[in-house]
């Protein structure tokens, strides 16, 4: 291990097994420095020693193992500097007061609508109408993966996915922008949606914006995923981000039998596709502008009220 610090290479204490000279390793001014040599040698199965010489701090080793040790020095050396090279992505902004709340008006948005049906008596027929069926997605309607998202059994179900969307809303409003996230939650959504019919083929029908829920958590594990990817020490990268979607999901969303496991996993993974595909231009970017936010909701809104008018409504 490294241990000493001879002031004296010569000097008796040196052991008669020749070790390398002051020249035959890197030399560096920090005793420090040279004892992470020391454990790097010590790992491949030296056994090094920290010395102090006229130039500074270097490793003696075994004789006859001086190339070798200095070979894995120098690319130590160069790892650490790779590391140092890499500039963290900036770290994103928070939502602001009226990002967060239009995040939560929005979310509330899905409880006034289950309100309304339940107040109208339309809540069953919209359920029959919008509800994604396995069999019917497969055959062609796709505009049901869209129309179940703002679909809910009961009250508990509709509240739950409130509060929880408007919080990972507003979370990922800070990065994305609110409108932005809005279309992120429903392309994450409806591809989650159409994976759980495709996984479960026909006899199968779901509703709930749960799905795009975890896919806002999905997204928000893609981002800082890649961002870890770049960034993180080695062990500690990309799937630290998504172990963490993960066990949100499993906290969140697997208790209950009238829960569709299979449905907020999708989400989650559709979420997750999505953030590592916008990642690379925007994860050094600057938050997209108004203009940008405009679209995305216009759009969001339009792909809204195009599957509902497919809809088969009495």
């Amino acid at each position: 291990m490294a241990a000493s610090d001879d002031t004296n290479p010569e000097s008796g204490d040196a052991k008669a097994d020749h070790r390398t000279s002051p020249t035959a390793t890197p030399t560096t001014p920090r005793k420090r420095v040279a004892e992470e040599w020391a454990l790097v040698l010590v790992a491949e199965g030296f056994e090094p020693r920290v010395v102090r010489g006229p130039q500074g701090f270097h490793v003696e080793v075994e004789s006859g193992r001086e190339r070798e040790a200095a070979g894995i020095i120098d690319a130590w050396i160069e790892e650490r500097a790779e590391r140092d090279r890499r500039k963290p992505a900036p770290i994103a902004p928070g939502a602001s007061p009226l990002e967060t709340a239009a995040a939560y008006g929005l979310a509330l948005s899905l409880l006034a609508f289950h309100l309304g049906l339940e107040s109208a008596g339309r809540h069953a027929a919209l359920v029959d109408a919008g509800r994604s069926q396995a069999a019917r997605v497969m055959a062609g309607e796709l505009w049901r993966t869209v129309t179940a998202l703002t679909l809910h059994a009961d009250l508990p179900h509709v509240v739950g996915n409130t509060l929880f969307g408007g919080f990972f809303l507003a979370a990922l409003a800070g990065r994305l922008g609110v409108g932005c996230s809005l279309l992120a939650f429903l392309v994450s959504g409806a591809l989650g949606n159409l994976a759980n019919a495709v996984y479960y083929g026909h006899a199968h029908s779901s509703i709930g914006a749960s799905t795009g829920v975890f896919g806002l958590v999905g997204v928000l594990a893609g981002l800082a995923a890649w961002q870890r990817h770049r960034t993180a020490p080695p062990g500690r990268g990309a799937w630290v981000a998504f172990a963490a979607g993960l066990a949100i999901v499993a906290m969140l969303g697997s208790g209950g039998p009238e829960i569709d496991f299979s449905a907020h996993l999708f989400g989650l993974g559709a979420g997750a596709l999505t953030g590592v595909a916008i990642a690379l231009p925007v994860a050094r970017s600057p938050k997209p502008g108004p203009l940008a936010q405009t679209i995305a909701l216009g759009v969001t809104l339009g792909i809204l009220i195009g599957c509902w008018s497919r809809a088969p409504l009495a």
